[in-house]
């Protein structure tokens, strides 16, 4: 028996929507003031976000509660607007600030979700924080894929997981405060044999993770800072070992600090990557973590690297 589907086309007015069952919604419209979330424990939900204009002053314009799944396919042209104040994450009033998602998209611990369709998404978080947050607790996980365009202005960071983050597929534009995309965990950009085409034209940092792997598409990417960063503040997954890993696609960087910086390794066994920087001394091109044993090897592939006269030599290249 062919598994039956919930459809239900939605349009919006002053409202939020509740998705608590399987199925597939269509919503479509505008709305100056709402929000769409996919209630915990929810499974088998597949979410269509079709020609949608929606903003939310109170938590995300979308959120996928604790330990659901969902898949959001973006038809057409769908805008997304965190209008939350950003004072609200330190009110004293429990209830505003426990109701602060800073994001437009917020993916809840536990929860997965995939991101994907062929339409454009339009994510402004200028006013508040990030675009898309994913949880860190209890291995939560994005994975965008598919043929869509994504623009993303953000005045924190752009992508930020608390766990993992793969982006394998469509046109990613990013202008943000802080980092592009950063993933806690690992970042994985491309799939062996496709990947997305991203362009971060204003970051603090490009792209960050534990583990950095790059194995296809496209990179260009502007950063005041670190272009590409192998590192975690805190250390929480340092036992996996800190690595970029470069094994195809194409990557330009223009960064101020370090143009690929590792804590650890950088290793590169194929695709082409082009370093335009460092603008300041004491940084270097391609920078491992010598104090963790890190080095650079490069066995095959293209690297082009260069930077400012008296930057140091951190690294050891074989």
């Amino acid at each position: 028996m062919p598994k039956k589907f919930l459809r239900q086309r939605q349009k919006f007015s002053a409202q939020s929507i509740k998705i608590d069952s399987a199925g597939t919604y269509i919503i479509t419209g505008t709305c100056s003031d709402g929000n769409i979330t996919v209630k915990k424990n929810t499974t088998g939900v597949v979410l269509i976000l079709r020609d949608l204009d929606l903003t939310s002053t109170t938590g995300a314009t979308l959120s996928c509660n604790k330990y659901s799944e969902v898949k959001v396919i973006v038809d057409g042209t769908v805008f997304l607007t965190d209008a939350e104040n950003p004072d609200d994450e330190d009110s004293s009033d429990e209830d505003v600030a426990d109701a602060f998602d800073g994001a437009a998209i917020k993916i809840k611990d536990g929860a997965s979700a995939c991101l994907t369709g062929t339409g454009v998404l339009n994510i402004n978080a200028s006013a508040c924080k990030n675009g898309i947050k994913v949880g860190n607790d209890d291995a939560p996980s994005l994975v965008i894929d598919g043929n869509l365009s994504i623009n993303i202005s953000a005045a924190n960071d752009a992508i930020n997981s608390g766990y993992d983050l793969a982006i394998l597929g469509g046109t990613l534009t990013i202008g943000a405060g802080d980092d592009g995309i950063h993933a806690d965990r690992i970042l994985t950009i491309g799939d062996g044999s496709d990947g997305p085409s991203i362009s971060i034209t204003r970051s603090y940092e490009g792209l960050e993770g534990t583990v950095v792997n790059l194995f296809g598409g496209s990179v260009s990417l502007t950063a005041s800072d670190d272009g590409i960063n192998a590192a975690n503040s805190d250390g929480t997954y340092e036992d996996l070992g800190y690595s970029i890993n470069i094994t195809a696609g194409t990557y330009t960087i223009k960064a101020g600090g370090d143009g690929l910086d590792s804590n650890g390794n950088i290793t590169v066994t194929g695709g082409i990557t082009i370093v335009d920087g460092p603008v300041s001394s004491m940084n270097g091109a391609l920078d491992a973590g010598m104090e963790n044993g890190g080095q650079v090897t490069v066995s095959d592939g293209t690297v082009f690297a260069w930077g400012a006269s008296g930057m140091a030599d951190r690294k050891s290249v074989v």
